[in-house]
């Protein structure tokens, strides 16, 4: 069997000359790729108008001196706007301030005037007691005919009452009411007079009283009333208690007016009293 012989293969042989570097090619590459782009740039500049970019520069300014124009303004208004409402706050927190000090005076005033109205109402009241209590000795005369007491007023009245009451009198001063005088057709003006003593007054009213339930009484008298002389205000009190009066008498009831204006009543046995105009018409209407 004849010897075989390995073969050796033999690598082929590679100079130094031959082996490229790959590096080597890239600095051409991207010194041609700059050169490209400088070239288009410059391409592009020498394409646009200077006239085109001065116009636009040109715009560009005016669009920014107007958007400061316009912002400044719209800063101004808001600065004074401001400066408006910092005002108003401080106005209406003074107001405010004012207000609260009214109403704390306010307070204190109402109650004041509260307590002044009923010094008030109180000192009315006192004073009117005292001028009914000056008053108490006068007589309220009505129904006597107009120039009976001829120009002596007073001595008429002195000779002309003891008639009523079977006494010598004295008194102080008499006078017609301080209306206009009548005419003849019309009614008398009512006649007050001052008695000098409060005796004498009660005297004079229980013998008016006694001659007004006498039954045969002579009918050629002048028919005359007595009345006590009340203030202005106990006299509008009293008054205001006529209809229930005269309901009262219709219904046959005892019944007296108190003063200054409580009305007594006797009915069924029992005796009331009424301070109100309201409560005595209302008992009155329910009686039968």
């Amino acid at each position: 069997m004849p010897n075989a012989r390995s073969k050796k293969k033999t690598a082929p042989t590679v100079q130094a000359s031959d082996i490229v570097d790959p590096t080597a090619a890239e600095p051409e590459e991207a010194n041609a790729s700059d050169t490209e782009v400088t070239a288009d740039a410059e391409e592009t500049g020498s394409d646009i108008n200077p006239n085109i970019l001065a116009a636009l520069s040109k715009i560009t300014d005016s669009i920014t001196t107007l958007l400061d124009v316009k912002v400044d303004t719209v800063l101004a208004a808001i600065r004074e706007q401001t400066s408006r409402i910092q005002a108003l706050a401080t106005r209406v927190g003074d107001a405010e301030t004012r207000i609260s000090g009214v109403e704390d005076t306010a307070d204190v005033l109402q109650s004041k005037v509260a307590q002044l109205e009923k010094q008030v109402t109180d000192m009315a009241d006192h004073m009117d007691d005292l001028e009914n209590r000056s008053r108490r000795c006068n007589l309220r005369l009505v129904g006597l005919p107009e120039g009976s007491e001829g120009n002596d007023i007073v001595a008429f009245m002195e000779t002309w009452l003891p008639s009523y009451k079977n006494g010598k009198i004295k008194l102080d001063r008499a006078h017609r009411s301080l209306a206009p005088k009548p005419g003849a057709s019309q009614r008398a003006r009512p006649i007050i007079m001052k008695l000098h003593n409060f005796a004498d007054k009660q005297r004079v009213m229980a013998a008016a009283r006694h001659l007004a339930t006498q039954p045969n009484h002579p009918t050629d008298r002048i028919k005359v009333s007595f009345f006590n002389d009340y203030s202005a205000a106990v006299a509008k009190k009293r008054k205001a208690f006529d209809e229930v009066k005269s309901c009262l008498r219709k219904k046959n009831v005892d019944y007296a007016l108190l003063y200054p204006a409580t009305l007594r009543l006797s009915a069924n046995g029992k005796e009331k009293r009424f301070h109100t105009l309201e409560a005595a018409a209302s008992y009155a209407e329910s009686l039968p």
